[in-house]
């Protein structure tokens, strides 16, 4: 017997599948910057020759630290929003769901900067958050 909205034990099912694709995505996109960032780790004698006559010879040593900050930093946020989207499909109270929308949609605002799941990633996180905060059983 299907559960219709207004029952006991709803969920809200569209806000979980829409948090979880777009979490998974940025876990995706965080986990593609920490490889990039380790290619560029890997090579810094093609950087460091190829700007070596410019007056900031030390800025590109730097580089692949930022890529590796922004890619840690990414993929904390994306096990965050993927643990708080995989909580959200358990709870049917709606303070609870609404509180868990709180977080995954903080969590999206963050991720667009550091790991925004190319882009549709963030997008998808926004939309289900959303449809969290507003959710109705």
């Amino acid at each position: 017997m299907s559960q219709q909205p207004g029952t006991q034990g709803a969920t809200p099912h569209t806000a979980y599948i829409l948090s979880l694709i777009g979490s998974i995505l940025m876990l995706i996109s965080a986990i593609f910057v920490l490889a990039f960032a380790a290619v560029v780790a890997s090579m810094p004698h093609l950087f460091i020759h190829r700007f070596s006559y410019y007056p900031m010879t030390f800025m590109p040593i730097f580089v692949p630290a930022f890529l590796i900050v922004i890619g840690v930093v990414g993929l904390i946020i994306s096990v965050l929003a993927l643990y708080f989207s995989l909580r959200l499909r358990g709870l049917s109270d709606v303070g609870a769901v609404h509180s868990t929308g709180v977080i995954l949609l903080i969590l999206a605002i963050i991720g667009l900067f550091v790991a925004n799941g190319f882009f549709i990633g963030f997008i998808l996180l926004l939309i289900g958050s959303i449809l969290a905060l507003t959710w109705k059983p």
